[in-house]
């Protein structure tokens, strides 16, 4: 959506969710949560592929967010930006859902919804307090290197 900064983690996310050739992370059946298979993302897009740093298998279309060498940086990205991981089996309580994969939600990450984007912030401390103030919160302007 207009006005979003494609740098950004969650529209890196989004990139990757809806990218067809990433077989590790999915839309979950209702299109409001992310199913991640942890082993078949670390071989896919952690693991190193040869010794010029190249990553899995999926190298030329992984953002570079993604491109880290830890499945928990990974993680933590996902709760810096506010996603929760829902408890128990994923798929348990919703057909079509693949049993064993780790699920996450965010309120404002939704495939049919991709303007929700916009209200997906950074929790960081300062973020937090002024949530709490009942203050908006704004992004960062990207940095001349993500430009």
């Amino acid at each position: 959506p207009a006005g979003l900064n494609a740098g950004t983690f969650p529209a890196k996310l989004w990139r990757l969710v809806n990218n067809p050739r990433v077989r590790s992370v999915r839309w979950d059946s209702q299109a409001r949560g992310l199913l991640i298979d942890r082993s078949l993302f670390e071989r896919e897009l952690l693991s190193r592929s040869d010794a010029h740093g190249g990553r899995g298998e999926v190298t030329g279309d992984v953002p570079e967010s993604f491109q880290a060498t830890h499945f928990g940086s990974f993680v933590r990205q996902l709760n810096l930006y506010g996603f929760q991981k829902v408890p128990g089996r994923a798929g348990a309580a919703v057909p079509g859902d693949a049993a064993g994969w780790l699920h996450f939600r965010n309120p404002n990450f939704r495939r049919d919804c991709p303007d929700l984007l916009l209200r997906i912030k950074r929790l960081t401390r300062a973020n937090r307090q002024r949530l709490a103030a009942g203050l908006e919160v704004r992004s960062r302007q990207p940095s001349r290197f993500q430009q």
